[in-house]
C-alpha cells in the first residue's frame, strides 16, 4: 500500500527513513508505509532511533509468526467471536481521518472468556479485530496522505459490581491492554467510556461466572514442576526440522512471561528481539487457571526455543507445570 503524497514534515520523513533501515529485514511490504513506521516514532519518542528499531523488530516479528498482514481478510469465527461483538462502525463523521470502533464492555463477559480460554486463545481471536482495525487505518491513510486514527469507545452500559472486577482489570485484561499498547502504538487516538456507572470509571469486564471444576484442575501427565528463580528465566531448546511438530502445555502459580521462538544458533542471547513463532507475552497475570497449550508445524530446520520467564518478580519464585514435546 503506497502513499504518494502525504502530510508528513521533512524531518519526520528522515527518522521515518533511518528507522526503515533498522528494521529492512523484517518489515513486510504490506506493512512497509510511512504512516506505520511513523506511528512507532510518535510512540516512542523519548527513545534512541535503536531502542525503537529493537521494539518494532519485537512486534514485526509477532507479525510474521502469526502471518497477521491476512489476518484482516480472515472471517471472525472464533468461539470467542461469539461472545466479543465486532465494533467497528465507520468514519467519525466530525474528525478528519478517524475510524470510530464501539466495544460493548457492560455486556461482555471478560471474566467468562478468560476462565474458559488461555490467555493466548482470547488474543489469538482479539488480533482478527486488531489488525482490521489497521487495515482501515492504512486504507484511509492511502487515500488522503493524511494520518489515521482509531476512536476506541467503551459502552459500559450493564455494567454490575462484583469482588473480582479489580483482579480482572489488574490481571488478565492488564495483559492484553500491555499487549494492545506493545504492538499496536498510536494506533488510538482516544479512549471514550460511556455510561460509566457510579462506583467505577475505568472496569471492562462483569461478573465472574463459575469455571467447571474439570477445567479448573486440568493437568497434564508427565508436565514437569519447574522453580523459576526471581529476576531469571527457563528455557527448554530442542532441534527440529523442518515438518516437525512442536508442542507446549505450561500454566503458573503467578505471574510469569512466556513465548517460543527459533533459531540458527543454539544460544539466543536476546529473546526480545528473536524470531516469535508464536506472540511473546513479557507478563502474564497468574495463577493461572486455564493452561496455555499449542501445536506448531515446523517450517524450517532451526533451534526451538520455549521460554518462561520470571524476570519482572523481584523476589518471589515462579512454579510452572511444563510439558514440550517435539516430533
Amino acid at each position: 500500500m503506497t502513499v504518494i503524497e502525504n502530510d508528513i514534515t521533512p524531518e519526520d520523513l528522515k527518522k521515518i527513513k533511518r528507522l526503515r533501515e533498522l528494521v529492512k529485514d523484517d518489515i513486510s511490504d504490506y506493512y512497509n508505509t510511512d504512516f506505520n513506521i511513523l506511528r512507532w516514532l510518535q510512540g516512542h519518542n523519548t527513545l534512541p532511533l535503536e531502542e525503537i528499531a529493537r521494539k518494532m523488530k519485537f512486534h514485526l516479528n509477532l507479525r510474521s509468526a502469526w502471518n497477521l498482514d491476512e489476518l484482516h481478510k480472515k472471517e471472525r469465527n472464533h468461539p470467542i467471536h461469539k461472545h466479543w461483538k465486532y465494533g467497528i462502525t465507520g468514519p467519525s463523521g466530525h474528525m478528519d481521518n478517524v475510524i470510530v470502533n464501539i466495544e460493548q464492555c457492560g455486556k461482555t463477559d471478560y471474566t467468562g472468556m478468560m476462565e474458559t480460554w488461555s490467555i493466548l486463545e482470547v488474543m489469538r481471536a482479539r488480533m482478527v479485530d486488531l489488525e482490521q482495525m489497521l487495515h482501515h487505518v492504512m486504507e484511509i491513510e492511502a487515500k488522503t496522505g493524511k494520518q489515521a486514527w482509531i476512536l476506541y469507545v467503551m459502552d459500559i452500559t450493564g455494567l454490575q459490581y462484583n469482588k473480582k472486577l479489580y483482579d480482572l482489570v489488574t490481571g488478565s485484561m492488564k495483559s492484553l491492554a500491555d499487549f494492545m499498547a506493545d504492538h499496536y502504538v498510536e494506533m488510538i487516538k482516544y479512549f471514550v467510556p460511556v455510561c460509566v456507572p457510579s462506583f467505577a470509571t475505568a472496569l471492562y469486564v462483569v461478573v465472574r461466572p463459575l469455571l467447571p471444576e474439570k477445567t479448573r484442575e486440568k493437568i497434564v501427565k508427565n508436565a514437569q514442576t519447574v522453580n523459576v528463580t526471581y529476576g531469571k528465566t527457563h528455557v527448554v531448546t530442542k532441534f527440529i526440522k523442518t515438518g516437525g511438530k512442536l508442542r507446549w502445555w505450561v500454566r503458573g502459580n503467578r505471574n510469569f512471561g512466556f513465548g517460543v521462538f527459533y533459531s540458527d544458533e543454539e544460544q539466543v542471547s536476546d529473546f526480545f528481539i528473536a524470531k516469535q513463532v508464536t506472540p511473546c507475552f513479557p507478563w502474564m497475570p497468574g495463577p493461572t487457571l486455564v493452561p496455555m497449550e499449542d501445536e506448531v508445524i515446523v517450517k524450517k530446520d532451526a533451534y526451538y526455543h520455549v521460554w518462561v520467564s520470571n524476570e519482572k518478580s523481584w523476589w518471589r519464585t515462579l512454579e510452572v507445570q511444563l510439558l514440550v514435546e517435539s516430533e
